[in-house]
C-alpha cells in the first residue's frame, strides 16, 4: 500500500489490474483460435476438395455427397439457383468461381501474395451492361444500375470474393436483395 492510499483504493487498483489481465488474455486466445480456424487459401486445391483448405473443419453436413469429384454444375443438381437449398449468399464467390473452373491466377494474376481484385478485372468476364440488363426487373431497384452510382459501383462492395457477401444498399435502404 502506498503512502496516503486507503485499503479500499489498493483493492480497487488490484481488481482493475486482474480484470485488465483477464481481458488481454481473452483477446489473445480469441485471436489465436480465429487465426487457427481460418481456412488456408491454396491455389492448387481441386474445386470440390473442401479439406484442402478447410482441413478437419466440417463445412458440410454429415450426409452431404462427396464433393471432391464435383464441378459447379454437379452442385446445381441439388442446389437450384433459387429456393431454400440455393447456394446464393451462402457460398463465397471465390468458391463458386473455383467450382466453375476459374483459378486464383485467372483473377489475381500469378503472384505470391494475391491482392484484392479490382473491378476492372471483374468486368473482363462480367459485363456491367449485361448484368444491369439481367437484373433490370429486380424489385424495388436494379442493384447493377442504381440512381446513385449508375453501373459504376465497385463489385467488391457487395460481392466479397473470400468473405460473406454484403447487401451494400441495405445500409440506407430496406432492399432485400440476395447477394451471391
Amino acid at each position: 500500500m502506498r503512502r496516503g492510499e486507503t485499503r479500499k483504493e489498493t483493492k480497487a487498483a488490484y481488481y482493475r489490474a486482474v480484470i485488465g489481465f483477464c481481458l488481454a488474455l481473452t483477446l489473445i486466445a480469441v485471436t489465436a483460435v480465429t487465426a487457427l480456424a481460418a481456412p488456408k487459401r491454396i491455389a492448387t486445391a481441386k474445386p470440390g476438395n473442401c479439406a484442402a483448405c478447410h482441413g478437419d473443419q466440417k463445412v458440410l453436413p454429415p450426409d452431404h455427397k462427396d464433393t471432391k469429384p464435383m464441378a459447379f454444375q454437379n452442385c446445381l443438381e441439388c442446389h437450384a439457383k433459387t429456393g431454400s437449398a440455393s447456394l446464393r449468399g451462402n457460398l463465397p464467390l471465390g468458391h463458386t468461381h473455383r467450382l466453375a473452373g476459374v483459378t486464383c491466377a485467372s483473377c489475381h494474376g500469378k503472384t505470391k501474395k494475391p491482392q484484392p481484385v479490382k473491378m476492372k478485372q471483374c468486368v473482363t468476364c462480367h459485363d456491367t451492361d449485361k448484368l444491369a440488363e439481367k437484373t433490370a426487373n429486380v424489385k424495388p431497384a436494379n442493384p447493377h444500375e442504381t440512381k446513385h452510382y449508375g453501373k459504376d459501383l465497385d463489385c467488391n462492395v457487395c460481392h466479397r470474393q473470400h468473405e460473406k457477401p454484403e447487401n451494400f444498399c441495405s445500409q440506407c435502404h430496406k432492399f432485400d436483395f440476395v447477394v451471391p
